[in-house]
């Protein structure tokens, strides 16, 4: 297996050689931004990106007359080259050309070369100059339909006798294995929005049983933005995002990545939600008004039903506790049928912020309560954990700009305990930026909603301060790196013990030609854990090393046709156990022609893990809206292939088929999702009409 993943690389790597010659160009794509993007993700919820960048492909931003907010919504500038862009047009005027972008300190070739095919210098003659009710008639409409499923059998979808079912009624799925999903969206200029999700997850029930009224999951908006001092009012489900993350912030979170100086959040305040997270949301009404032209207040409320696992109930069926709140969204069992939808949560607060042009400030306060207390099993790690039926949360937020430097932070307070966050990105010369940033949780800090810059998944018990640096060097190379020590004052999940731990990551990106690409990137993360049961019970901590390498050759060989090689090692190490390894290597052939119904992604890869804490995760196309990032690991090969068919001018079809073999096993999977035998299949397809 290794042996011919070394052949294969060898071949992948002789495939570029003569390349400079070729005069094709790298065009951004909406996938590429969402592959960068991944590993930022603390809580990667790509709905929104899609909605933003496909609205600026069809409808390119004028960066001549552009908002701060509306260049955060291109996902690729950081806050220091959006200033740069600013002030530059605020000194010389309008840009007549994008490629005057090449005098705008921060705009590197690479930079200009993602974002032009979203943006552009000329006046758009909108349709909203027409009467509002007959502009109505140009907005845009847009379904899609989803369906996919494993081809395989798994356990879960077997026939078993009606005794054993009885004997245990969650060894066998509810529902059918498709998982099915539609979509219905209405969007006027990005100032008036309708529509609605529903979702089956495979072995959930549909018409029938727990969902006799369709799908398990339906979610509804509608959003209008601008109405005069009326900047946003949202019905039905929406997400909200203030500050820094530190008291309210649902959707997707930069987090640590190459992109070493995105680390500042830029809060989108309230929003539609259009997404399939059933949980992480709000249900009523959200309103943003613009109290003058400087300041705006937002107002929420939202009441919803959510999962919880019930630990107490009365004779008449009340419940009087819960132990826990899972957030899986899956109802598939019927042990997960009762914990569907049976504790109440309330929800209501408010921001307000005053916008300058060199600082914004806002105050952010919340009130959460349950139906029935929320009362956790008591463990040596979670004595500080929120318990109770209801919490409140307030905080302080701050960005000011002088000169080449921005300030951020926030300051909250949640439960019995505080949370402060404060950072900096100093454009030092063109061609270095650095960023610092320090963070200080409270391990009595309760935030249900927060999701702040951290290394855990929450920001609570933790300390840390972050280091990261962007290098441009002559040659077209670019060098981001960042340092990220923390320490852990309580115990916590996995160390029941203070820890402390590092992480850093050195990435070096090179421009070799017009249509040659190539990085190379270095990770190393060391975070104590629990070490196995020892002695009389006793547990002590240990290093936990986790180590990655990995070059990355994406290049064009005609204006249609793009190739992309990976190899990436892994490498997992505690103090007792030896070193776990793996690799993974493949090879991408991307067809994306500029005219032309037809294109298509394909991959082929191989991988070899020691084990599944050697696993190595890896982006993959998908259909538009759908995701893909999976594992990598035991020993085998995977290989899939996304093609898009455009039907008509206002109908296009996706059809996706990805399996992994892996040839030493007889059976793959866990549980319910066991499949006997060494191949998992998936097929999947979607549709999109617009009209």
């Amino acid at each position: 297996m290794r042996k011919s993943a070394h052949i294969f690389f060898v071949y992948l790597l002789s495939g570029f050689i003569g390349l400079n010659s070729q005069t094709t160009c790298f065009q951004m794509t909406v996938e590429d931004v969402v592959e960068e993007l991944v590993a930022a993700g603390t809580e990667f919820d790509h709905s929104r990106i899609y909605d933003d960048l496909t609205y600026f492909t069809d409808n390119p931003l004028n960066l001549n007359t552009a908002t701060r907010d509306q260049l955060h919504r291109l996902y690729i500038l950081n806050d220091i080259q959006i200033t740069n862009l600013l002030d530059y047009i605020g000194e010389y005027g309008k840009m007549a050309s994008v490629h005057e972008l090449g005098y705008v300190d921060g705009f590197t070739g690479d930079i200009i070369l993602k974002i032009l095919p979203f943006v552009t210098t000329e006046e758009a003659q909108p349709y909203l100059l027409l009467p509002e009710r007959e502009s109505l008639r140009y907005g845009r409409h847009q379904i899609f339909l989803r369906a996919q499923g494993i081809l395989q059998q798994q356990k879960g979808y077997r026939s078993i006798c009606d005794s054993v079912l009885a004997q245990n009624p969650n060894s066998r799925y509810l529902g059918g294995p498709l998982k099915l999903y539609t979509r219905y969206q209405y969007n006027l200029s990005n100032r008036i929005y309708w529509g609605f999700v529903a979702e089956k997850d495979s072995g959930e029930e549909m018409f029938t049983g727990s969902n006799p009224y369709g799908m398990d999951y339906h979610s509804f908006h509608f959003q209008i933005n601008d109405a005069g001092r009326l900047r946003t009012l949202a019905l039905g489900d929406y997400r909200m995002q203030f500050g820094q993350g530190l008291v309210l912030w649902s959707g997707f979170s930069f987090g640590k990545s190459a992109a070493s100086m995105n680390i500042a959040k830029n809060p989108r305040g309230i929003q539609k939600y259009s997404s399939t997270d059933e949980n992480m949301f709000m249900r009523g009404v959200g309103a943003t008004y613009g109290v003058t032209a400087n300041t705006d207040l937002s107002l929420f409320f939202s009441r919803k039903k959510i999962d919880a696992r019930v630990s107490a109930a009365d004779t008449t069926g009340n419940i009087l506790e819960v132990s826990s709140l899972p957030n899986t969204g899956l109802h598939a069992t019927p042990s997960q049928v009762e914990n569907k939808n049976v504790l109440g949560e309330t929800i209501f607060g408010g921001d307000i912020t005053y916008n300058h042009k060199n600082f914004k400030v806002g105050v952010t306060a919340l009130h959460y309560f349950y139906s029935a207390p929320f009362n956790r099993p008591l463990r040596q790690y979670n004595q500080f954990v929120f318990r109770g039926r209801e919490n409140i949360n307030i905080g302080f937020n701050y960005r000011f700009n002088y000169y080449d430097i921005s300030f951020f932070g926030e300051i909250a307070a949640g439960g019995r305990g505080m949370a402060m966050l404060t950072g900096v990105l100093w454009d030092l010369s063109p061609g270095l930026n650095v960023a610092v940033l320090y963070r200080d949780y409270d391990r009595d800090y309760h935030a249900w909603y927060g999701s702040a810059f951290s290394e855990s998944t929450s920001p609570v018990n933790e300390k840390g301060i972050y280091l990261g640096a962007e290098v441009y060097l002559p040659q077209g190379i670019k060098v981001s790196a960042y340092y990220d020590n923390y320490s852990f004052p309580w115990l916590r999940y996995g160390a029941y013990a203070p820890s402390a731990g590092t992480d850093f990551l050195v990435q070096a990106d090179y421009t070799l030609s017009r249509n040659v690409q190539m990085y190379a990137r270095l990770r190393h993360r060391s975070k104590p854990v629990n070490s196995p049961v020892g002695y009389n019970n006793v547990r002590y901590l240990m290093e936990n090393d986790n180590t990655r390498i990995r070059y990355h050759i994406a290049y064009n060989i005609s204006p249609s046709v793009e190739f992309r090689n990976r190899i990436e090692f892994a490498r997992y190490k505690t103090e007792q156990n030896a070193s776990e390894k793996g690799f993974l290597i493949y090879h991408d052939i991307i067809y994306n022609p500029s005219a032309g119904p037809l294109s298509f992604a394909f991959r082929y890869g191989l991988f070899d893990t020691d084990s599944y804490n050697a696993r190595i995760y890896a982006y993959e196309n998908d259909v538009l809206y759908g995701f893909s990032f999976p594992a990598y690991f035991d020993s085998g090969y995977r290989t899939y292939i996304t093609a898009r068919y455009g039907v008509s001018g206002s109908v296009d079809l996706w059809l996706r088929y990805a399996t992994t073999l892996l040839p030493g096993r007889t059976t793959m999977g866990s549980g319910l999702d066991e499949i006997d035998g060494n191949r998992r299949s998936q097929a999947k397809a979607q549709i999109r009409i617009r009209f």
